[in-house]
């Protein structure tokens, strides 16, 4: 049980630390880039890139971790992570950030892989939905902290990037400790081929790709919309601060409901009320005692599609099909992220708030029609 403990610990801290990555580096390439000259495209491109890179080299995911196993699959790619963010500063340009960024990706991809195939093999059908939730929380703990270590560290000079490097490897430090760490073989024999684990389990990566779609669109979007609708940018941005608040406080209650009560019904009462929660948004804007919890609430059970995808995922495939099946849903939620912004931003353009509305909310109900057609062809 200790040792358990001692792995479970350490792989959060890992998480810990590869969020405040994901909090800190966007808005530092995005401002320097920015003072550089750099157009919105090409900001834009930089970003993008790391995401990109998950989608494009997950197939080479499975064999990675399968030969270097969970721990060094963790320890090596925060380590090229480090080292990446480290020679941002020393070779700027356009031409090398790209390459950094696809190199970046890859390697955080390595490292949120390995970390979720770690936790789903340490829990088990009885607590996974909280072990997951558990996880989020740490991990948006970090996203949040991110732009708040900006503040600090400045984005001048080395500051930034050797405060960074050295967040990253404190937080990875405990997994090189652990004296064990689950197997990543596929000791049963071959996982199925992608396209056959998408089929297996419909629902779970549709939960991947409808969060990966609603939260890039949301988080995105939701400032422009607040401008659009007369608020001003301090309270527009405040949108996304109780948007992330609720994603922070609300995962656990979510998991630990989820355990007791089913992860497909609790993740079928997420999609209802993030359907619901948009088409209020409107009308809530000019009312804060409105506006706060509704955007608290959405925002908790909107990252409880992620979460509860999941714990889905390792309670529906078996032991060696894990590690497949987990990097096709990371790369099926990396897809929803990619599209997210850009259709949630043209439905902004050709339909104004409505458009916006209808999107993310239109999202969340196809999920969870989505699990009322599976439930319905279980029970024939």
């Amino acid at each position: 049980m200790l040792a358990l403990r001692l792995g479970l610990g350490a792989v959060l801290s890992s998480t810990l630390g590869v969020g405040l990555l994901f909090g800190f580096q966007p808005p530092l390439i995005s401002l320097i880039l920015g003072r550089g000259g750099a157009s919105g495209l090409e900001i834009g491109a930089i970003t993008s890139a790391s995401t990109l890179a998950v989608i494009v080299l997950g197939p080479l995911y499975p064999r990675v971790i399968e030969r270097l196993g969970l721990r060094w699959s963790i320890v090596g790619g925060t380590s090229i992570a480090i080292a990446v963010l480290l020679g941002m500063r020393a070779l700027p340009g356009m031409p090398a950030w790209l390459v950094l960024r696809c190199l970046n990706g890859f390697a955080l991809g390595l490292t949120w892989i390995a970390s979720e195939i770690w936790l789903n093999r340490l829990a088990n059908n009885r607590n996974r939905s909280t072990v997951m939730a558990l996880y989020a929380t740490v991990f948006a703990v970090g996203v949040v902290a991110g732009p708040l270590l900006l503040e600090l560290t400045g984005t001048t000079g080395w500051a930034p990037f050797v405060v960074g490097a050295i967040g990253l490897g404190i937080s990875v430090a405990p997994v090189a400790f652990v004296r064990s760490a689950p197997s990543a073989t596929n000791t049963l024999g071959p996982a199925r081929p992608f396209l056959v684990l998408v089929r297996a389990a419909p629902s779970v990566m549709l939960a991947a790709f409808v969060a990966g779609l609603v939260e890039s669109a949301d988080i995105s979007l939701l400032p422009v919309l607040g401008l659009q609708r007369g608020l001003g940018e301090r309270s527009s941005l405040l949108l996304v601060t109780v948007f992330l608040i609720g994603n922070v406080a609300l995962q656990l209650p979510i998991g630990k409901l989820a355990d007791l009560a089913g992860r497909r019904l609790v993740l079928g009462g997420c999609a209802v009320v993030s359907t619901v929660g948009p088409w209020l948004l409107p009308h809530a804007l000019a009312t804060p005692p409105v506006l706060w919890p509704l955007l608290f609430v959405w925002g908790g059970t909107m990252y409880g599609f992620y979460t509860q995808g999941i714990a889905l995922l390792g309670e529906t495939f078996p032991s060696h099909e894990v590690a497949t099946a987990n990097t096709v849903f990371v790369m099926v939620y990396c897809a929803g992220g990619v599209l997210g912004p850009s259709i949630g931003g043209l439905t902004l353009d050709v339909w104004g708030s409505t458009g916006l509305v209808a999107f993310v909310g239109g999202a969340a109900l196809m999920l969870a029609l989505g699990l009322c057609l599976e439930s319905r062809c279980r029970n024939l």
